[in-house]
């Protein structure tokens, strides 16, 4: 049998909108799921933040200095403009930028 998960909206509301809590984090909360979380936020009336990130331009020429004439590694490229080293990788791609071996890094520490 399944417990039905009771939250006034007001609560739902501090926790959400001004705690700014996630959905995952008010669920680890009251033990029950993400969807639950969901689902009563959006009976309640409490408009859902977007679970994406806002996408950042990484300049073309700015990313072939870095990566191809210093030799940087990703994660130092990836601080420099503040975005993870995925979204570095994929914009490298994206570029057409080959990617290069361990040997060839040029960076030291």
């Amino acid at each position: 049998m399944t417990t039905r998960i009771t939250l006034a909206c007001a609560e739902l509301r501090h926790l959400y909108l001004e705690a700014h809590l996630s959905m995952a984090g008010i669920a680890a909360i009251l033990g029950c799921s993400a969807a639950t979380v969901a689902n009563r936020l959006r009976a309640c009336g409490i408009p859902t933040r977007s679970g994406r990130f806002q996408s950042r331009l990484v300049p073309y020429p700015s990313l072939v200095h870095l990566y191809c004439e210093e030799g940087l590694p990703l994660a130092v490229i990836a601080a420099h403009f503040g975005v993870s080293v995925g979204t570095i990788h994929n914009w490298r791609r994206a570029y057409g930028i080959p990617a290069r071996g361990h040997r060839q890094r040029r960076f030291s520490a």
